[in-house]
């Protein structure tokens, strides 16, 4: 497929405003210029290809990054892309050694794609050294199964996600980036077995446009369960059956915790502007009060910044009387607190969660080891998989997202997979011979068999095995979970895809770093855009000059100002590195060439170049002392960008560590004991 025509785009003005600048005004182009997504459905089974095309329209080297939600249990298993007529695979290396292989090929000017799992649930997609006027399309396939709903069988491809409370530990390099302009997709659907509709759309002929900053919903009926045949990577044949989970008659005895922090005040969905995501959960729990059993156990609490029990319930009466009970949205997300609380106070065998999901702050491990099955309901268009539907994967529980108006009938089905006990897989020392595992509803089996299979390798194919390996992994070491997933060409934590083209012609420098926002959810759009509408000139005014002068402050994450400062411009520079767009041309910054930072930037790296010790070690090693300054200038930053990082490798790869050392210390730029290696990885 070529597609080359100019998308339309739109811009969230107050998202905008807030992020710090527009998207669409800044020097570079876009290089993310058309997206596509197959969607294959049999027997429970979706296959998604998503397709992006990078196109380089500047006079250099480029490199384009799009970090993007996924799917906790979607299990990505090839990657391909077309470089100049010619179609590369990608192969599966362990994490680090896969960024090695794509870093390496960077320094070597080579064209390369690598795509690694940077959270469950968040994947980054790297293309490095697009030559100038260059266009490079990039296909990754993932597969999940789909949920069922009480019988109501759905498939979401989350787009992207809205403000998250909390910081995510990732480098900036690689953290989400958001608020682009608004970009349209084609979406191709295909069901083997039955009949697909597009949620809030409408599929002709298995097609439609679908925009970027809305999930896609996707409903299907009529489907069957079947077996599912594959040859896995050791030859064996592995039979995947996909069936909607029978219903258990345990008692139910759960912890539920509500969700009621600000952005749960945010509308639910589009189809349905008239409910918040607050007002969607109050309706959904009347409903299933009415479904509950007379002994059934349900311990209510809520949640923000702080936690507090509403209220325990026995039966459906006990329920409908507490649930009037729960406060309106207002407040953070500290999810990790009110879990860790709810585990420490409850009784409860379970605990279901019910949120929207954009928050970082809690420890997903430590809340494993509790012991507890953790269940999650996601509320909202712009909601966010990773952490909590982490650790619901890992212990047991299961994952059901509303697309809107489904609430009640998405938190009755979270209550009934309750109802059957949890059954870990005990821990595999050999092969996989046969695991079950439930997912959304849905029961997944999947048995291998001790014949050489015939069968080829076709995208079902591969994708009935990545899915059946999936359901291994967690039942194997370390290692052997490792091997497994690089022997099935997975992403994961542990592997990631990388290709290189070799073919291609070398790059000289270093690409400059472009990376792809994801444009911010249509509801907060929609509503930002009539906020703004609503301010007056002054008004306006003033919300652009706080965000701008948040824009230019320097991170909290940044060193500070010490109390003693020999000279104010090297004090300042450790402060004033925050200020380098390391990303914009690293080429230039490369070769001394200071004329693209602002004036206060340049004047303190031109100081610390005439320091009479660092025209000594420049001169030692065949350096122009402003290059040597921002080198080292770029190492203080290298665990914060992977440009900084190889900049820094760059310039200063060849320097003996003691002599660097020494100098950052005088020009302030060693905080905390001796930086990093200049040989080092990029974070």
């Amino acid at each position: 497929m070529h597609m080359t025509a100019p998308l339309p785009t739109t811009v969230d003005p107050l998202h905008a405003l807030i992020a710090g600048g527009f998207v669409s005004g800044t020097r570079h182009p876009i290089p993310l210029v058309a997206t596509r997504f197959d969607v294959d459905l049999h027997h429970g089974l979706a296959i998604v290809a998503a397709t992006r095309i990078f196109r380089n329209a500047e006079k250099s080297s480029i490199e384009a990054t799009i970090t993007f939600p996924m799917p906790v249990h979607a299990v990505l298993f090839n990657l391909e892309a077309r470089i100049d007529g010619r179609l590369l695979k990608a192969r599966a290396q362990r994490k680090s050694e896969a960024r090695g292989t794509y870093e390496g090929a960077i320094e070597r000017g080579k064209t390369a794609v690598l795509h690694e799992e940077v959270l469950r649930g968040v994947h980054m997609l790297s293309v490095g050294h697009v030559p100038a006027g260059a266009e490079i399309e990039v296909s990754a396939t993932w597969t999940m199964t789909v949920t069922n709903l009480n019988g109501r069988t759905q498939l979401r491809i989350p787009l992207t996600v809205g403000d998250i409370y909390g910081r995510s530990g990732l480098p900036d390099s690689d953290d989400f980036a958001c608020g682009g302009p608004v970009q349209t997709a084609e979406l191709r659907v295909q069901c083997r077995d039955g009949e697909v509709s597009l949620l809030g759309g409408r599929l002709i002929d298995g097609r439609a446009q679908v925009p970027l900053n809305a999930p896609i919903d996707l409903e299907v009926n009529g489907w069957t369960p079947g077996e599912l045949r594959a040859r896995a990577a050791d030859g064996r044949e592995v039979v995947l059956r996909v069936e909607p989970a029978s219903s258990g008659d345990a008692e139910i005895n759960v912890a539920v915790l509500i969700d009621h922090s600000g952005s749960m005040g945010e509308i639910c969905s589009s189809d349905n502007r008239s409910m918040t995501k607050h007002q969607s959960v109050l309706a959904g729990l009347q409903t299933i009060a009415a479904r509950i059993g007379h002994s059934d156990v349900i311990d209510l609490w809520e949640f923000d910044d702080a936690h507090r029990q509403v209220g325990s319930a026995r039966g459906r009466n006990a329920l409908q009387s507490i649930i009037g009970r729960l406060r309106e949205p207002a407040g953070g997300t500290e999810i990790g607190a009110a879990l860790a609380g709810v585990t420490a106070l409850s009784q409860a065998n379970d605990v279901l969660l019910v949120t929207d999901g954009k928050s970082h702050a809690l420890d997903v491990q430590a809340l494993a080891r509790s012991g507890r099955r953790f269940s999650v309901v996601l509320v909202g268009e712009d909601s966010l998989e990773a952490n909590v539907g982490h650790l619901a994967a890992l212990t047991g529980g299961e994952i059901f997202v509303s697309a809107g108006a489904d609430l009640a009938e998405v938190l009755s089905a979270a209550l009934l997979s309750l109802r059957t006990r949890h059954q870990p897989a005990g821990p595999i020392a050999g092969r996989p011979q046969r695991l079950s595992a439930r997912r959304a509803g849905m029961t997944l089996t999947a048995e291998w068999q001790d014949v050489e299979s015939s069968l080829e390798a076709t995208p079902e194919s591969r994708a009935v095995a990545a899915l059946a390996a999936s359901i291994a992994l967690p039942a194997l070491n370390a290692e052997n979970a490792a091997r497994l997933a690089e022997s099935e060409s997975l992403v994961t934590h542990l592997t990631s895809l990388v290709l290189v083209d070799e073919e291609g012609a070398v790059q000289e420098g270093l690409p400059g770093t472009r990376k792809v926002a994801l444009p911010a959810p249509r509801l907060m759009a929609q509503e930002s855009a009539l906020r703004v509408a609503c301010l007056s000139s002054s008004q306006f005014d003033l919300l652009a000059e706080r965000a701008f002068s948040r824009a230019a402050a320097p991170k909290a994450s940044r060193p500070f100002l010490p109390a003693v400062a020999p000279e104010p411009s090297l004090a300042d520079l450790a402060i004033l590195a925050g200020r380098i767009a390391w990303d914009a041309a690293p080429q230039r910054l490369q070769m001394g060439d200071l004329s693209g930072l602002d004036r206060e930037v340049a004047r303190a790296i031109r100081s610390a170049a005439a320091m009479p010790e660092v025209i000594a070690l420049a001169r030692q090693f065949g350096l122009d002392p402003v290059a040597l300054v921002v080198g080292l200038v770029a190492r203080s930053e290298s665990l914060i960008s992977r440009s900084a990082a190889r900049l820094a490798k760059a310039i200063l790869g060849d320097i003996v560590r003691e002599g660097m050392d020494h100098i950052a210390q005088m020009l302030g730029l060693m905080r905390g004991g001796p930086m990093p290696h200049a040989e080092a990885q990029a974070p």
